[in-house]
């Protein structure tokens, strides 16, 4: 272990998926990019760069970083990071990507939405050259969901009868989460449905609407406006029961289905039980980790560049023309979760 090449990551944009969700940044266990590289063994995190003077600062006090930057272009040639992740407003990724290919960086951890456009986002690939990039649709590195992903696969819960999802503040900023969950447990979705159309905070526009996926199973989206609080929750009914993921992929919740107890003739959902906690610690870890695998043995990460693309395409095939708007100048990404 001692002789393994150690890769030196850099951080663009050094909002709260950057480092400032973590509560404590000598933790066990991280949420957020700088925790990835600081807890991977194989990374070293060296740089950062941000336009906003108060949060670069924050963020280097915060992670022990002292090599700062207000221009990302100067970092890319000053530090020649291997590994760099790209935290910005979406609409300041494509050229903060394009930099850090042509910089030599050798692999490229990516914020969602990966572009304002899609017409941007499908010119990534190009400028990736093979490189390997992970966009950061965190639940693919939960070995739970994988694991549940798995099952519904295998037919282990029976036909998938019909899905529904609640969600949060915008479109591409946090339905695309589950626009990408969705695609990863049941396929390209064969139809589109736009329901209802929504304002959406920060010029990101929200929608009730439907995908429609394989042998008829229909995933209906509901958007929940403003109630103060954090909630995704994506609810799978089957043949034989009721999948529950809730807290943003934190908890799961298994009740299949069993004999009614007290009569005859008919079945429920078995409610005993309460909710187990996924493996959703360490999402960042696990794709900074297997961003490593890539460099050294190829591949791709398990939630690749296209699967980006596609999430973001599928946001402007709901809504047409209502791409996420660029924030000012000077302001750091701040992620859905």
């Amino acid at each position: 272990m001692g002789s393994e090449k150690t890769y030196k990551a850099a951080v663009i944009g050094c909002g709260k998926i950057a480092g400032g969700y973590d509560r404590s940044p000598g933790g066990e266990w991280t949420v957020t990019h700088a925790g990835a590289y600081r807890l991977c063994p194989r990374t070293e995190l060296a740089a950062a760069a941000d336009v906003s003077g108060g949060a670069l600062a924050a963020f280097g006090k915060r992670w022990g970083v002292e090599s700062l930057y207000a221009d990302y272009r100067e970092m890319l040639e000053r530090e020649r990071p291997e590994i760099v992740s790209l935290c910005l407003p979406a609409g300041e990724h494509f050229e903060a990507f394009r930099a850090a290919c042509a910089a030599g960086a050798r692999a490229v951890f990516l914020e969602k939405p990966i572009a304002r456009e899609a017409e941007a986002a499908r010119r990534m690939p190009a400028l990736a050259e093979g490189r390997p990039v992970a966009v950061n649709y965190f639940r693919r590195w939960n070995p739970t969901l994988a694991g549940l992903r798995e099952e519904i696969g295998r037919g282990a819960h029976g036909r998938p009868l019909r899905v529904t999802v609640h969600y949060v503040k915008g479109l591409a900023e946090n339905a695309s989460h589950f626009i990408d969950l969705l695609r990863w447990f049941f396929g390209e979705p064969g139809e589109i449905r736009l329901l209802r159309a929504f304002e959406g905070p920060e010029g990101d526009p929200a929608a009730d609407f439907e995908l429609v996926f394989g042998e008829g199973l229909i995933a209906t989206f509901l958007h929940v406006p403003a109630p103060g609080y954090v909630l995704h929750e994506v609810d799978i009914f089957t043949e034989r029961g009721r999948l529950i993921v809730a807290q943003r992929g934190e908890k799961l919740l298994r009740l299949p289905a069993a004999e009614e107890p007290h009569g005859r003739g008919f079945r429920i959902l078995r409610l005993e039980g309460g909710a187990a906690e996924t493996e959703w610690r360490n999402c960042p870890l696990r794709a900074v980790e297997e961003l490593v695998g890539c460099i050294e043995g190829g591949g791709a990460p398990a939630c690749a560049l296209e699967d980006g693309i596609r999430a973001l395409e599928i946001c402007g095939e709901i809504l047409p023309g209502n791409s996420p708007r660029p924030r000012a100048p000077g302001m750091s990404e701040e992620k859905g979760t």
